[in-house]
């Protein structure tokens, strides 16, 4: 990763939410880009999470009116893009992780700093839950993305008593990238194609600045082996910047799935492990489950830790085409192998 200035960079009227969460999290998430390898724009994504997230697969397809669920001024549209999406803890309202036919995909991840912007009434304004699945239905790019962030606003929510302080990565199957973040109530914008990782604390221009301190990137300091974010961080971006040498080994030749899915991995987090916040050791949040995404072929790739399953979606074996019947599978039922789209009901 190269270190790029913010692109964008939006102020706003600063709001203090009340974040019911612990003092000390050991919240955890990572989200790897592969966009260097010549073949396809590949990422991975863990969801460590502290209890079971209820991952259900939604397929919405094209020319759907929905609305932001905002109290005051909602966006309305209809849907552009039919996109495949996980929601979280039950919910087909609050989605966590998707990816359109136009090879537009998003992530949240925890980031506990997490100060959203004061509501402006003069912008649209979309659920924290739905926003995700709002760019997939309208952008077909970072950049289109981006202006829809730019012209309504995200609200956030609170569900089962928690309010979810989120930073979001989006990508395309061009290799664009972007990190957004709510910190001090402004929305802060990072927009490159070199900025293909996010973990969790700190805000994403201190992760940058700590990249220099390491050995990978011209630094002194060996690898870092801890399971905190900072650490995940240098070695996820290790992990990206040296994935093309896995083309060079011919004896093995992996494909870009195989050679994500090694990466993503390596960063999981394992049940019963520890963070340490100075001197204090706090549980980690678990990887329940790992997804990797083909933006190129429009294949999404998924194994459950806590069902036990490994899957696959073929997207172009669905029908996001509009009047089409919005589909579910539920992630977590027991025996999913192989490719899945079949399996997929009303």
């Amino acid at each position: 990763m190269k270190r790029l200035a913010v692109v964008g960079f939006l102020p706003l009227a600063a709001i203090i939410l009340a974040a019911l969460l612990p003092l000390c999290n050991a919240e955890a998430c990572t989200r790897m880009f592969w966009n260097t390898n010549g073949k396809v724009m590949v990422t991975g994504r863990n969801m460590d999470f502290d209890i079971d997230d209820q991952p259900v697969f939604y397929v919405f397809p094209k020319g759907i009116t929905k609305n932001g669920g905002a109290d005051i001024n909602p966006a309305t549209w209809t849907s552009q893009h039919g996109s495949l999406v996980v929601t979280h803890l039950g919910r087909s309202t609050f989605s966590t992780e998707g990816m359109n036919t136009a090879g537009l995909a998003f992530h949240y991840l925890y980031l506990t700093p997490t100060i959203y912007e004061g509501r402006d009434a003069t912008r649209p304004g979309v659920l924290q839950g739905r926003y995700g699945m709002y760019l997939l239905d309208n952008a077909a790019t970072v950049s289109d993305a981006l202006l829809l962030m730019y012209h309504t606003q995200l609200v956030p929510e609170v569900i089962n008593n928690r309010l979810f302080t989120l930073h979001l990565a989006l990508e395309d199957a061009s290799g664009d990238s972007a990190i957004i973040e709510f910190i001090g109530g402004q929305m802060h914008v990072y927009h490159s194609p070199d900025y293909t990782v996010l973990t969790n604390d700190p805000p994403f221009d201190q992760h940058i600045q700590n990249l220099w301190k390491y050995q990978y990137f011209g630094g002194d300091l060996p690898m870092p082996g801890d399971l905190n974010p900072s650490g995940r961080f240098v070695r996820a971006s290790a992990y990206v910047s040296s994935l093309n040498a896995a083309f060079s080994n011919q004896a093995l030749k992996p494909d870009p799935i195989s050679a994500m899915f090694t990466a993503i991995r390596a960063l999981t987090e394992p049940f019963g492990a520890f963070q340490f916040f100075g001197s204090a050791p706090v549980p980690v949040w678990p990887t329940t489950w790992t997804m990797v995404s083909d933006l190129t072929h429009k294949r999404v790739y998924f194994a459950h830790n806590l069902a036990r399953n490994n899957f696959w979606i073929n997207m172009g074996k669905l029908n996001f085409s509009a009047g089409a019947p919005i589909l579910k599978l539920d992630a977590r039922r027991r025996g999913l192998h192989g490719q899945v789209s079949r399996l997929f009901t009303p």
